[in-house]
This record gives C-alpha cells, structure tokens and sequence, in this order.
C-alpha cells in the first residue's frame, strides 16, 4: 500500500515537472513583443490657415496683469485631407498687452492681447497671430455733466461735486465661450505617427 502512495507522489510531480517544462518551452504571444515599425508623416500647416477658438474662462481687466497667459481652447478640428493637424480642445494661448481697471471719473477698464501658439496632435507648438481688445463701459460722461451741474446749481457746495469723479468705470469682461478666428503665422511641419 506504501509502495502505491509511493508511486502516485513520484507519477504526480514528474507530471507537474513535465507541464512546467512544456509550459516554459511553448513561446508566449506575450512574452515576444510585436515589432512595429514606427514611421512619421511630416504635414505642413500652411501659414493663413484659419483656426477657430474660444476663451476658456472669463478674464477681467481688474484681475489680469500685462505679460499673463490667456487661455483658449480649439473649437473645431483642422484637417490637412484625411488627417487631423489640430485636434479640437486644443489649447491656445495668448498674451495680455494691456490690461487696466476702470478708473476714476467713470474711465472704462481696457483689456487688450495679442494670440501667440496652439498645441498641435504632435504637442508641437504652432505660432498663431491675432490681436483683441475689450473696453469696460465708460462713466466719463456722465461724471462730468453731474460734476458740472452741482457745481453751477450749487456753488456754495462746489467741492462736493468733486466727489462724483469717485465714480469708477467698468472694467474690461472678456466672457467664458466668446469666439474668435486667429490664423497661423508661419508654415510649421507638424509629424504625425503612423504604424507600419
């Protein structure tokens, strides 16, 4: 009886021995890695190419200093034939050149900035150009016919209507979704992959 549970072990690990070595020795799909031959495909972004865009936040004149980035996003693909150059959501980024709060005497706030690159599929940037301004809602006006009218109807109190240049503008909005067309200001090679 010995002798049988003896021979039932050894039969039992000399399979186990055996399937292991075949296991070992069959070649794994997963094992070998697959050789793909990688190649690019150079495209050319002609320079003039129009690219539509809109800002991805809301940006105020009172908040952004001169030099900060302003964020865009790509509204719509741009296709060179069959392949996509810049994907949609991209990003975009400008540059404020000016930005002012409203002032004093009703003096409306001002935002201005000029476009500077967009990310293409190939993370490369793409130099774009365009230039935008937004002005605040200005009290100048106003402030001065009220300043004037105190000052004549009430003379004795004339310095009180000094008071009324406390009255600032409004500052410059530039609002979450507005729209724009930049275009691209030189031709830029972007590479795309392809595999073989």
């Amino acid at each position: 009886m010995w002798s049988l549970i003896k021979m039932r072990r050894m039969l039992s690990g000399l399979l186990i021995i055996l399937l292991v070595v075949f296991w070992l020795a069959k070649p794994s799909a997963t094992a070998t890695p697959i050789q793909q031959e990688q190649e690019f495909l150079s495209l050319t972004i002609p320079r003039g190419t129009v690219i539509e865009i809109e800002t991805a936040y809301r940006v105020s004149s009172q908040e952004t200093k001169p030099g900060e980035a302003i964020t865009f996003k790509v509204l719509k693909p741009v296709q060179l034939g069959e392949h996509t150059v810049i994907s949609a959501g991209a990003i975009a980024t400008g540059r404020a050149v000016l930005a002012s709060r409203g002032g004093h005497f009703g003096r409306a706030g001002r935002l201005s900035w000029t476009m500077e690159t967009v990310t293409a599929v190939d993370n490369s940037s793409v130099p774009i150009q365009a230039a935008g301004r937004v002005v605040g809602d200005s009290k100048g006006a106003k402030v001065a016919t009220r300043m004037a009218v105190t000052g004549a109807l009430l003379w004795p109190i004339a310095p009180v209507a000094l008071l009324h240049g406390f009255k600032r503008g409004e500052n410059a909005f530039l609002p979450q979704g507005k729209r724009y067309e930049v275009t691209v200001s030189a031709d830029t090679i972007v590479r795309l992959s392809t595999v073989r």
